[in-house]
């Protein structure tokens, strides 16, 4: 895929988050040109997804499968433009990757980026994603941060359906990060 596509998508979400950020009652990014990353916290508070989200070759990467995770952690990448576009916003980062993988998932990521979200939170209970993450909420997001019934502001970036239909339930607006692989032809029924 040349550059240019992935700079497309790029501002395709970025002018998605804006909207979203704009709708949580944050500040909107300029309706030309790309957005620009915030000089400071929008009041938003960003839950960033791991795999299939911030991980950009994470169907690469789980093809090695599971045996040695040291292997598919040393061949992940994240993806710099994402780290770059929440610069200055508060991000927690929630997945159902295992707890016992925390450490050095979050060594790798501040390996390759120099950056680590303000709070993560893994999968401690072998729970599917979305329960692993609504569970994440109730026991300590929200009791932290509050919750959006009570005026906080959250926006989701993640890549799990089923888990953007349980932030949906809560009020919480959910946008995606598409891969060249993941399009196909709208025409077409998918099954």
């Amino acid at each position: 895929m040349p550059r240019q596509g992935f700079r497309t998508r790029g501002l395709i979400l970025a002018l998605a988050l804006a909207l979203a950020f704009a709708l949580a009652g944050a500040p909107a990014a300029p309706a030309t040109g790309p957005a620009p990353a915030p000089a400071a916290d929008s009041g938003a508070i960003v839950l960033l997804d791991l795999n299939y989200t911030f991980v950009a070759n994470q169907a690469e990467s789980a093809r090695l499968g599971g045996e040695d995770f040291g292997r598919r952690l040393a061949h992940e990448r994240y993806r710099e433009w994402l780290r770059d576009f929440l610069r200055g916003r508060r991000v927690i980062l929630i997945t159902a990757r295992p707890e016992r993988h925390r450490e050095a998932t979050l060594a790798r990521i501040d390996s390759l980026l120099g950056w680590r979200p303000a709070e993560a939170y893994f999968n401690e209970h072998d729970l599917p994603p979305a329960l692993c993450k609504q569970e994440v909420l109730q026991r300590a997001i929200f009791p932290r941060h509050g919750r959006p019934a009570d005026g906080a502001r959250y926006v989701a970036i993640e890549s799990n359906p089923r888990t953007a239909v349980m932030y949906a339930g809560y009020g919480i607006p959910a946008l995606r990060v598409w891969d060249d692989w993941q399009y196909g032809d709208s025409t077409k029924v998918v099954r």
